[in-house]
């Protein structure tokens, strides 16, 4: 069974006007992936419609966003694939919008096999912690207007860098927002207010736990009960403690449990 996949043999559809680009990618999947089945290269949005027409969902698509025709977001108005999209392009204007069609992955060309294999390894950790969101439990968010964030934009050194919500362990806000990686960097976000912030982090994931933090359901590491509530000890090396109130331990449980 494939690592990444959890399935043997995992269909991998291409999007590709450039075959040159086209035959570095496949050899880079094959070395990565070598049970993998990549079942077509689509070098259009005409071809790609019509091979969505007649043919089952792949597992994994890779898609240029130019193509020769248009642009691959053209194919995903009209079909919505139950599998998860990974971005290819030369030109990194289109970033924010492949970031909103619920991509796993945005890569710049020339495609690097270090960087294919850590797009691989966000896909099996988006597996495993929460399981894929798929385009049509997208759409059905959307339309029931519960739309929870995927990235956030954060400065850093003078530079807008986006950050997937799979790369957070939490937020604290001292004068600002901070957003907290996983790997213990701090960044600054556009964030005015944690209530304004809460609202669009899906509750299953993230908790408010006081004023000053938020975190994430799996980055917990320990909790403790002292006479003023709950302290909740994080992987990162970040934050020491988190403080949950007792008016706010029930609530907290209740997360902990799903029951949010």
């Amino acid at each position: 069974m494939n690592g990444y996949f959890q399935i043997d043999r995992p269909k991998i559809l291409i999007l590709e006007d450039e075959p040159l680009v086209a035959d570095g990618l496949c050899k880079h999947i094959r070395d990565l992936i070598p049970d993998a089945e990549i079942v077509e290269v689509l070098p259009s949005v005409k071809r790609a419609i019509s091979w969505f027409e007649k043919s089952a969902a792949p597992d994994l698509i890779f898609a240029d966003i130019q193509l020769a025709d248009g642009i691959s977001f053209d194919v995903f108005k009209r079909f919505e694939p139950s599998c998860p999209v990974i971005f290819t392009t030369a030109f990194d204007q289109y970033a924010i919008r492949a970031f909103e069609v619920n991509s796993v992955d945005f890569l710049l060309k020339p495609i690097e096999k270090t960087e294919l294999k850590i797009a691989f390894e966000k896909l099996r950790k988006r597996r495993e912690v929460f399981g894929l969101p798929d385009f049509r439990n997208a759409l059905e968010r959307l339309n029931s207007g519960k739309i929870y964030l995927e990235r956030l934009l954060v400065s850093h050194q003078n530079s807008l860098i986006p950050v997937g919500i799979d790369e957070i362990s939490g937020f604290h806000k001292a004068e600002l927002i901070f957003l907290i990686h996983r790997d213990g960097r701090r960044f600054i976000t556009d964030f005015q207010t944690m209530e304004d912030l809460e609202t669009k982090l899906d509750p299953a994931i993230f908790f408010r736990a006081n004023r000053q933090f938020i975190i994430r359901i799996d980055e917990i590491k320990q909790i403790k009960t002292t006479h003023k509530g709950l302290e909740v000890h994080l992987k990162t090396s970040q934050i020491s403690a988190v403080e949950v109130s007792r008016e706010r331990s029930p609530l907290f449980k209740r997360w902990l449990l799903g029951g949010h």
